[in-house]
């Protein structure tokens, strides 16, 4: 196995995958884009479905991977397909995974509407506090810029028709 692995340090590289370990049906990776959890669970459980593997673990929080085959040595079509699959799954997993920077934002709205809350008893969260500001700069901006007016107040609408469609579920 370890023979077959110089003629992909291209592709390795390219990857960012490192060889943690290597020997006789056992190889363990290691690989930045492996450390999201989504990402590994999804890679984990399809190249586990390869034929010639016969389990699949890992670590999502160092991204690692660690192949047990069920036999001892590959031929270099073999291990081309192998790596080609691997590299194949980790790029499907990501159109399959979730989209993590917007949900920090909405987290971290979440975190200011709860903050909101608790200072205001109650009375206001972001949306009410995005509302009432586009309506108030809309309403300034009427006399001398009409065009940015109706914006600030299409936004300050939209705001309110969402949360109405909100408490209407």
């Amino acid at each position: 196995m370890t023979v077959g692995m110089s003629g992909y340090k291209k592709l390795m590289r390219t990857q960012n995958i490192k060889v943690v370990y290597a020997n006789s049906y056992r190889l363990r990776l290691q690989s930045n884009r492996w450390k999201n959890k989504n990402i590994h669970a999804y890679v984990k459980q399809r190249m586990a479905e390869f034929p010639e593997i016969e389990t699949v673990a890992g670590s999502a929080e160092i991204g690692t991977l660690l192949f047990n085959f069920k036999k001892a040595s590959f031929s270099q079509q073999e291990f081309d397909d192998f790596l080609n699959e691997l590299v194949k799954m980790t790029d499907e997993a990501y159109q399959e995974a979730p989209v993590t920077a917007l949900n920090r934002l909405y987290d971290g709205k979440q975190k200011v509407d709860h903050l909101l809350k608790r200072a205001s008893l109650g009375l206001i969260d972001s949306d009410t506090l995005i509302f009432s500001y586009s309506l108030v700069k809309g309403i300034r901006a009427w006399s001398s810029r009409p065009q940015a007016a109706l914006s600030f107040l299409w936004w300050s609408y939209s705001i309110l028709d969402r949360v109405n469609r909100k408490r209407e579920k």
